[in-house]
């Protein structure tokens, strides 16, 4: 009795010859498996698979078709689609490339914060405010917040 899982003489022979027909497709293939590797994203993907995903396969199905993963898929692209509009203005896309580029020192800095805590004197904000960065992110937190005042009185509920 034959396994089904061994390939005959002539299937092989086959698969080598698309294998071979398609050498640069599976050598990018690859590159972009190894630099995911190399990121840590696959032993990432495989933990949250092996930690996370239920084997049950009835589970699985009533998840996928739930009006709760419908819901969540559907807010998900709109955000998606949000940022997409977003990041094709080349103004919008160079601001958030370069937050999201430089969030380690943000969040670096906010946690020195939150260990270390500065008790500021009335004095002390005086004089903090000739700092040219303290100036320049209360300007932008201002203008983001008129902005968002502007959006938020449009969308929101009317009077």
């Amino acid at each position: 009795m034959e396994r089904p899982d061994v390939l005959e003489k002539d299937e092989m022979e086959e698969l080598l010859v698309k294998i071979v027909d398609n050498a640069d497709v599976i050598k990018s293939l690859m590159g972009a498996v190894d630099k995911l590797k190399a990121a840590g994203i696959i032993d990432l993907m495989t933990g949250l698979v092996n930690d996370y995903l239920p084997t049950d396969v009835d589970f699985l199905g009533k998840f996928f078709s739930s009006k709760e993963f419908t819901v969540s898929m559907m807010k998900t692209l709109n955000v998606l689609i949000s940022v997409m509009g977003a990041m094709g203005s080349e103004k919008n896309s160079d601001m958030i490339k370069g937050l999201m580029f430089n969030m380690e020192n943000i969040t670096d800095n906010i946690h020195d914060a939150i260990g270390d805590p500065k008790k500021y004197s009335p004095l002390k904000l005086r004089n903090l405010m000739g700092d040219e960065d303290i100036m320049l992110s209360m300007s932008v937190m201002m203008a983001l917040m008129k902005g968002m005042g502007q959006i938020m009185r449009r969308i929101g509920p009317q009077k």
